[in-house]
């Protein structure tokens, strides 16, 4: 059997299919979202579809950290955003535009390919250099 899904019914799937991957405490589940990166990795290969994600977290310069928080493991979900294209790589501007979007005054912002959101933290002036 052959399923036909518009750009947005996958894109919609797949965010409700990153809900699964995260923790009550916002953190992400590295096991689960390991699993469902490479299952999407699968079908996508299949349809010619070329995604790009990245998480970026930043402060605000105007707030300290919650108590608890204990970078990379836990981290406010408020402080944190999964970037995810379909139909391209993701840019600084997409990232410029969501932390317009989302932060106050942000500062110290880092970025990774990462999918599980624990390793390869970049400063994002260094992040989208060649």
């Amino acid at each position: 059997m052959t399923f036909t899904l518009t750009l947005e019914n996958y894109e919609a799937l797949i965010a409700l299919a990153r809900v699964g991957t995260q923790k009550a405490d916002g953190t992400v589940d590295l096991e689960r979202a390991n699993m469902l990166d490479a299952y999407l990795h699968e079908i996508e290969k299949a349809n010619g579809v070329v995604r790009d994600g990245v998480w970026v977290q930043w402060q605000e310069m105007d707030s300290e950290l919650p108590p608890g928080t204990n970078f990379p493991d836990v981290w406010p979900p408020s402080l944190r955003y999964y970037i995810e294209l379909l139909t391209r790589r993701v840019s600084r501007s997409d990232v410029d535009a969501m932390l317009a979007a989302r932060a106050r005054k942000p500062v110290n912002v880092l970025a990774t390919y990462d999918v599980a959101a624990r390793v390869g933290w970049t400063a994002i002036d260094s992040f989208f250099t060649p």
